[in-house]
C-alpha cells in the first residue's frame, strides 16, 4: 500500500489563532482525505512548537510559567480543529516527553559525530524574527527583515537549554 505523510507547520502558540492557521490545516486535511480516498495509508500530523523567547516573555509578563501560558492556547487550537472537523492522526507538542527524548537522542548523535559542536557566536538577535545578524547586516542598527530593535544577547537573555549542553 502506498504511504502518504503530510504535516502542517508546527504552530507557535504566542497569541491568538487566526485564519492562516485554519487555511493551512484545512488544506492539509483535504489532502489527507483525498489520499485516503485513493486507498493510500495516510498519516496527518499537526501540533505546536512550545519553546522560544516569545512564549517565555509573554508568560513572564503575566506572572505564570510558559506551560501555564500555552495550555489554554493549545486547548483553543484543538477545539478549533474539532469545530472545523479536521481529522489529524497525531497532535504533537514539542513539550511531549517522547518528542523531547527523540530530539535529545538526535542532538546527541549529531554531537557525538562532530556534526554539531559547542562554540561561541557573537551577533545581534531579533526576537520577533528569531534571527541572528552581524553588525554589517543590520540596517541602521535594526533588523534588516522587520526593522525592529535587535539585542546583543548574553546568557541572561538567551541561556542555552541545560539538557542541550
Amino acid at each position: 500500500m502506498k504511504k502518504y505523510y503530510i504535516t502542517t507547520p508546527i504552530y507557535y502558540p504566542s497569541g491568538n489563532w487566526h485564519i492562516g492557521h485554519c487555511y493551512t490545516t484545512v488544506i492539509c486535511d483535504a489532502l489527507a482525505r483525498f489520499h485516503k480516498l485513493l486507498g493510500e495509508e495516510v498519516f496527518f500530523l499537526t501540533g505546536t512548537d512550545e519553546h522560544g523567547q516569545k512564549i517565555e516573555k509573554e508568560a513572564k509578563k503575566r506572572g505564570i510559567t510558559p506551560l501555564e501560558f500555552i495550555e489554554p492556547l493549545v486547548g483553543e487550537l484543538k477545539d478549533m480543529w474539532r469545530l472545523l472537523d479536521v481529522g489529524y492522526d497525531r497532535f504533537i507538542r514539542t513539550t511531549d516527553e517522547d518528542h523531547v527524548a527523540c530530539v535529545q537522542k538526535i542532538y546527541q548523535k549529531l554531537y557525538d559525530s562532530g556534526d554539531i559542536y559547542k562554540s561561541e557566536y557573537s551577533g545581534y538577535y531579533c526576537t520577533p524574527c528569531e534571527a541572528f545578524w552581524t553588525e554589517t547586516q543590520l540596517k541602521g542598527g535594526r533588523c534588516p527583515d522587520c526593522g525592529r530593535e535587535v539585542l546583543l544577547p548574553s546568557f541572561e537573555v538567551c541561556p542555552p537549554h541545560p539538557e542541550a549542553l
